[in-house]
């Protein structure tokens, strides 16, 4: 046999053995999850040329379905499948069937899930309204496959399903018993899906309404006369009450000047305190939903007459002078010294007073004399 020959021989062999040998096959990507609403390809690749075919069970083929199943050959060993999840389906495995020129046949095999993301449903409010004292109820309705985990939270912590003021349900729910308007503000409701960590996040904004409450903090002022004075009255309530100042019967007449309103109009300011402006002043605040009002008594205290700068320098040089002439007379009685010394002696021309000694005096200092004696013996 020639060379020839043999060579002929030798590729019709290993021909035979390439398309005689089992096909390897592969679905890509190996995750079968596909969000609702969404659609996948998947891609079923054999190692060898061999016919492909997507199945739905062992003797059942996938057939093209609008809105759910679209098949394309790519070449002799890739076919493609791409399924759309338009709806929820339970979980399902689809095969795809591999079968080579010699006849062998392989399969592969992935479980198609569908999932979704955590959705809110019913047009969730992000804005809700309550009465005062009322029970309120802010529903967290939200979809997700699985089915999401909700959490509420105010002020970035969280709101425990306990029983209280404020409890969450497992459902969703979070209930605000006897609500106040302290209760309002900014809730958010936090759903996620743990094992996928995907999360997603409604803010709802709460009003209470409520009828005015007014207070001072102070209700019986004493201030002087001639001053100025300042009353803030504390007002809570929704909407927003509108506030009146009254002195007596009569509004507080507000001429910019004597009597000032601040822009809110909850400070008044009185310049320049005089006794006719002692009297009740009232807080008078009403909306929609009530009025409240409260008043204080203010009483003015006339200003004590001050002592002026001269009489207060005379007083002072009283007072030193007196001081000067106490020393100087006990100097003058115990040392026969001093400025009214000077004054008798200098210019009243009289001599200077001499002490009269007592007896036992002059016998003391003879005593203390020294007896002394010169060398002639005469006593000194």
């Amino acid at each position: 046999m020639s060379l020839q020959g043999c060579s002929v021989i030798l590729c019709l062999f290993l021909t035979k053995l390439v398309f005689s040998s089992k096909p390897g096959l592969e679905i890509i990507p190996s995750n079968g999850e596909i969000y609702l609403g969404e659609g996948k390809n998947f891609l079923c690749k054999s190692t060898v040329e061999a016919t492909l075919k997507w199945m739905i069970s062992e003797d059942e083929e996938i057939e093209d379905e609008e809105g759910r199943y679209k098949q394309k050959d790519i070449d002799e060993s890739v076919k493609s499948l791409y399924v759309t999840a338009s709806k929820f389906e339970p979980d399902r495995v689809i095969r795809c069937h591999a079968e080579s020129e010699s006849g062998e046949t392989v399969t592969a095999e992935i479980k198609l899930r569908i999932i979704q993301k955590p959705t809110f449903v019913k047009d969730v409010s992000t804005s809700k309204e309550f009465d005062a004292s009322t029970t309120a109820k802010l529903p967290c309705d939200v979809e997700g496959i699985p089915r999401p985990q909700v959490t509420w939270y105010r002020n970035d912590m969280a709101i425990l399903p306990f029983p209280g003021h404020l409890s969450a349900s497992t459902n969703g729910v979070l209930t605000i018993e006897n609500i106040q308007l302290s209760d309002a503000g900014m809730y958010y409701c936090m759903a996620y899906i743990r094992d996928r960590n995907e999360v997603a996040y409604k803010n709802v904004s709460v009003t209470v309404n409520a009828a005015p409450v007014v207070h001072f903090n102070e209700t019986n002022p004493n201030i002087t006369s001639k001053s100025n004075a300042s009353f803030t009255c504390f007002v809570t309530g929704h909407p927003e009450p509108q506030i009146t100042w009254k002195k007596g019967d009569e509004k507080v007449p507000l001429d910019g000047q004597k009597y000032v309103l601040s822009s809110d109009g909850l400070e008044l300011s009185i310049t320049e305190l005089e006794k006719s402006d002692e009297g009740e002043y009232t807080c008078h605040a009403v909306n929609s939903y009530g009025e409240h009002n409260t008043t204080l008594v203010l009483q003015v205290m006339e200003t004590p007459q001050g002592i002026g700068a001269g009489v207060i320098a005379g007083i002072l040089l009283m007072v030193f002078l007196l001081t000067l002439l106490a020393v100087d007379l006990t100097c003058y009685k115990t040392k026969r010294r001093g400025f009214l010394m000077f004054i008798a002696t200098n210019v009243l021309g009289q001599s200077n007073p001499r002490v009269k000694l007592e007896e036992t005096d002059v016998k003391k200092e003879t005593a203390d004399k020294s007896h002394v004696v010169n060398i002639s013996g005469i006593d000194a």
